[in-house]
């Protein structure tokens, strides 16, 4: 209910307040194109950068939360005063006035001398108006984690377990077993579960609740301080297709295709080239044609597909949602899509729409499944902390790039 008065909020204050924000983009020090995790007592900053449509210089307000494991803020009045924090003085720049598309930009830094994380887990910020914190405008995700437990893991190439696949492309499949040991100054019993998420699929994560169990999921324990989680069949995929439209002469103003050489096809056999795992680069905002391009993506699939198309990627923070699903015109799927010029990482995926929302997703359909694909996973080990009232801390964190 609360992601949904989020989004209506976001739609009033861009449809009335005359005010847009575009390519916003959360990252850390330590990579512009990973996902954000920040490490507790640290150096690794946190930074929030996003462009601003509006005919006048706009003032905003970033407000912090912390959140529990379902990405819902706390309500608690102990927690609310350790977990949300306002920052007043965002620096609203204006881009050269030759770039169509924007008007302005913000680039800030944290933590600052006045805004701190001091808790693990997952945060949110919403983007508000100065006058107004009720008018969000955008809002973005990023973690604060601690390293109370060290986690060790193991990855093993494995076929599926149990079934076999029309094509053995979809049985090529990796396990995971993660493993750790507890200080004497945490409680087992309040270990909770463990969450690994694919390069920048936030919204895409795998979730092991140490209350599961399963054929490809299991979790062991020997009463005392040691814990294995172990997760089966996870699918390593492809490398993402990839769009880069810094070139004015390959990709002109306003108009573009995402393919230069044309239509785009189905490469469930084919492995594309390195990518960005799943992040997004902008062309520098002092280059007076960085420019807003409307872009054209056409795509054929190899056979008639029941299901709708969508497109996914980094400018759609890697959710698939409805807005994004393809209109089908002869045998040709298109999508029309504004965006600044960059490098991007995206795919196809087919699904259905059901109470606004998509569902059966099927991630490999048009990408392949490949052992030798590279993929950067992020592992966090939840506990529930008995302190101010419980929350959803992050004790462990672990980084694999595979």
């Amino acid at each position: 209910m609360k992601k949904v008065l989020i989004i209506f909020i976001l739609w009033f204050a861009v449809l009335h307040g005359q005010v847009a924000i575009k390519s916003l983009k959360t990252y850390t020090s330590r990579s512009e194109t990973e996902l954000p995790v920040l490490q507790m007592n640290s150096n690794n900053k946190l930074n929030i950068y996003f462009e601003v449509e509006a005919e006048t210089q706009p003032s905003f307000n970033i407000i912090f939360k912390f959140c529990d494991a379902e990405w819902q803020p706390y309500d608690n009045n102990l927690l609310t005063e350790v977990g949300s924090t306002i920052f007043y003085n965002v620096d609203v720049q204006p881009l050269p006035f030759e770039i169509h598309g924007a008007n302005y930009f913000v680039n800030e830094t944290f933590p600052t001398k006045n805004i701190k994380f001091n808790v693990t887990g997952k945060w949110m910020f919403f983007i508000t108006d100065k006058f107004d914190d009720n008018l969000i405008y955008d809002y973005g995700k990023f973690f604060v984690v601690g390293n109370k437990v060290k986690l060790n893991f193991e990855i093993d190439e494995k076929r599926r377990e149990g079934s076999i696949s029309d094509n053995n492309a979809r049985d090529r499949v990796i396990n995971f077993e993660v493993n750790f040991a507890i200080p004497y100054f945490l409680d087992p019993f309040r270990i909770e579960h463990i969450e690994i998420i694919k390069n920048n699929e936030l919204n895409n994560p795998i979730i092991l609740d140490k209350d599961v169990y399963s054929q490809n999921r299991a979790f062991r324990w020997d009463a005392g301080k040691y814990f294995s989680f172990i997760i089966k069949d996870v699918e390593p995929g492809s490398e993402y297709r990839q769009i880069d439209t810094r070139s004015e002469n390959r990709y002109p103003f306003p108009k573009t295709k995402a393919r230069f050489s044309g239509i785009e096809y189905s490469e469930f056999y084919k492995q594309n080239k390195k990518d960005l795992n799943g992040g997004f680069l902008l062309m520098d905002n002092k280059n007076i044609e960085a420019d807003y391009l409307e872009t054209k993506f056409e795509f054929k699939p190899h056979k008639e597909i029941k299901n709708d198309i969508f497109i996914v990627g980094s400018f759609t923070n890697w959710e698939v949602l409805p807005r994004f699903k393809l209109k089908k015109r002869n045998d040709i799927y298109t999508i029309n899509i504004e965006l600044k010029r960059g490098k991007y990482d995206y795919q196809y995926v087919t699904g259905n729409i059901k109470d606004e929302k998509v569902v059966n997703i099927d991630w490999r359909i048009f990408e392949g499944n490949f052992w030798d694909t590279e993929n950067i996973y992020s592992i966090f080990l939840f506990y529930k902390s008995p302190i101010n009232g419980e929350y959803d801390e992050i004790i462990g964190y672990k980084q694999i790039v595979r």
